[in-house]
């Protein structure tokens, strides 16, 4: 049997021609289906954006209300804290004070009582004697002040001694006395510091520069150091 070409060909084009318009329609459909896939895909991308930028705005929203509440927080907890400090500071230099105020109490009492340290006796007795000297600038403040007809004795009254107050008394309020005083300038001066309790060996460095050490015993004023030095 043998196919002739050309018949074969147009009953090919007459079967494509036939089915042409409904294979278009087909793909035209198939086109419309994926461009209307196409607009729902990037609409549910735009929604999901707009809920990711509103969640991430809610978020930062929240982030800021609760970094405020907790700055008001911490600042309300830091102005108790700083004002029970206060009140603290405050309770714990009262006690200082009223240890400082009875020590003073304690030694000028004594030393009114007996009018003497050791074997040296005095006429006189003044206590918290502040003085300035606005001409040369320099001012003092002397726990107690013992004098006789020659000499004079300045007490330093501390309840618990240190090193620095020792230092700070033979240095500077010593050392301005007659300064401040030129009533007695003519008088020998001693120095001498009093206290409840040592610390760290106060009372040997007292005893060194050659001050009179008082220290107390019961009720009774305990003499310590009398080897004392004239303080020049």
């Amino acid at each position: 049997m043998e196919f002739n070409q050309e018949i074969i060909t147009k009953l090919a084009e007459n079967i494509y021609n036939s089915n042409s318009a409904e294979v278009n329609k087909k793909f035209k459909e198939l086109g419309e289906h994926i461009k209307n896939v196409s607009n729902n895909i990037d609409k549910v991308s735009q929604d999901f954006d707009k809920i990711i930028k509103k969640s991430r705005q809610e978020f930062d929203e929240d982030l800021k209300k609760s970094r405020q509440e907790f700055d008001e927080e911490l600042r309300k907890s830091q102005k108790v804290f700083n004002k029970r400090m206060t009140e603290l500071s405050k309770q714990i230099g009262g006690i200082g004070n009223s240890n400082g105020d009875y020590a003073e109490e304690f030694f000028y009492k004594s030393l009114e009582k007996t009018m003497k340290i050791g074997n040296m006796k005095f006429k006189y007795i003044d206590n918290n004697c502040k003085r300035t000297d606005k001409s040369k600038n320099i001012s003092g403040e002397y726990d107690v002040i013992l004098t006789n007809s020659d000499s004079i004795v300045v007490v330093e009254i501390k309840y618990k001694l240190t090193k620095d107050y020792v230092n700070d008394f033979y240095h500077k309020k010593l050392k301005r006395f007659k300064e401040l005083f030129p009533l007695y300038k003519k008088f020998i001066l001693y120095g001498a510091v009093a206290s409840f309790s040592d610390h760290k060996n106060a009372r040997k460095l007292s005893k060194e520069y050659g001050l009179f050490v008082l220290g107390r015993a019961g009720e009774k004023i305990e003499i310590i150091n009398d080897n004392v030095k004239e303080y020049k």
